[in-house]
């Protein structure tokens, strides 16, 4: 060790008379020799090191800078001076591998950077294996859309509520990133229930669309509580438009269908928005769609039987097109489906039978 520390103050002085492409020549030759060993040296041999490469940072030429930063960035006991000097350089070719990679960066040093520097640096450090909540915190209060998608779909970081509320408010308005943190599982089911309440029908269609199965569960049980806190409950007023009055759901679906029976379709729309517990609005939308499909699921929602369902069908949009066909999917269509086609038209009251679809 005594020939390399010779060396090392050898070249240390040469700097003062050396032009700047020799003192990156300098600079690799003292890299070489640290990376050469680096497993056997202790605090005070990195230390040395340390300082001889400090006093050439802001003397060599941007190429050294980006190779020494490349070199240095993936090494556990990398000279912490040269490692803290290269992650705050403004040029993100050269702070950048360093700040994805480095293990020696402390929380304390990526907060400062995240402060001060742009959102190249903040997109370099959303990118990092782990990430802690102080880090993520100001990550997410200071960087843009795409950072905010690049940190967000980091598995290994970790927000705190505060971060997870940002990011769901800024994912009202923006589909990628609300799918993003509908794939995460530490969300909290509130948090998610705010997103998808707040968000632009775009985000909700981009949500239904997806087609990771952990986003559509969360959306399901999303819809399902929104749906909740949205429908009284009690049932709908009388179909005249009265004051609220209260029903039995049994004495509402024999009113139902005596309304089915008498082809009185205005009454029937209301009646059937009752008993399924649905926004008249949107009967009528799905109506107008003529939604087969979605107007059965609200039958059996409903608890209707075959024959109850036809006759609401042949009342509100008309004769099914293949009556068989429509009889074997009413068979065959189960509670469960229903009420998660139901969750969902309560929460979109423009809900179109594409949509409806695909939830089926």
């Amino acid at each position: 060790m005594d020939r390399q520390q010779a060396l090392i103050e050898e070249l240390s002085g040469a700097l003062a008379t050396g032009t700047s492409a020799r003192r990156s020549e300098v600079l690799r030759r003292v890299t070489d020799l640290f990376l050469a060993s680096t497993d056997s040296f202790g605090d005070e041999h990195v230390a040395l090191f340390d300082d001889v490469m400090e006093q050439l940072v802001d003397t060599v030429e941007r190429y050294a800078l980006i190779r020494l930063g490349l070199q240095l960035a993936p090494l556990p006991n990398a000279p912490p001076g040269t490692i803290g000097r290269l992650c705050r350089h403004d040029d993100i070719g050269i702070s950048g591998p360093v700040l994805e990679h480095s293990p020696r960066l402390t929380d304390e040093i990526l907060v400062d950077v995240a402060r001060t520097k742009s959102q190249a640096h903040l997109a370099a450090i959303a990118a990092r294996e782990h990430l802690s909540e102080v880090v993520t915190d100001i990550v997410v209060e200071r960087g843009d859309i795409e950072v905010t998608r690049k940190v967000t779909a980091n598995d290994g970081a970790r927000f705190s509520e505060t971060g997870l509320r940002t990011i769901a408010a800024r994912a009202h308005g923006d589909e990628e990133l609300a799918e993003i943190i509908a794939g995460r599982s530490d969300v909290p089911p509130a948090i998610f229930c705010d997103l998808v309440h707040n968000a632009t029908e775009i985000v909700r269609r981009r949500l239904a669309d997806s087609t990771h199965p952990a986003v559509r569960t969360r959306l399901d049980h999303a819809i399902g509580a929104i749906g909740d806190q949205l429908v009284h409950a009690h049932l709908h007023a009388a179909h005249h438009g009265g004051p609220s009055v209260r029903m039995e759901p049994d004495n509402l679906k024999a009113r139902l269908c005596e309304h089915v029976r008498l082809k009185q379709r205005g009454p029937v729309i209301e009646d059937l928005a009752a008993v399924a517990d649905v926004p008249a609005v949107a009967v009528r939308n799905l109506i107008r769609q003529r939604s087969e499909d979605a107007m059965l699921i609200l039958c059996k929602a409903a608890g209707l039987g075959w024959s109850d369902a036809r006759d609401v069908l042949s009342t509100t949009i008309g004769e099914p097109d293949d009556p068989r066909a429509a009889f074997q999917h009413y068979i065959d269509l189960t509670g469960e489906a229903a009420q998660r086609v139901v969750r969902f038209i309560k929460l979109r009251k423009s809900a179109s039978r594409s949509e409806i679809e695909r939830l089926m």
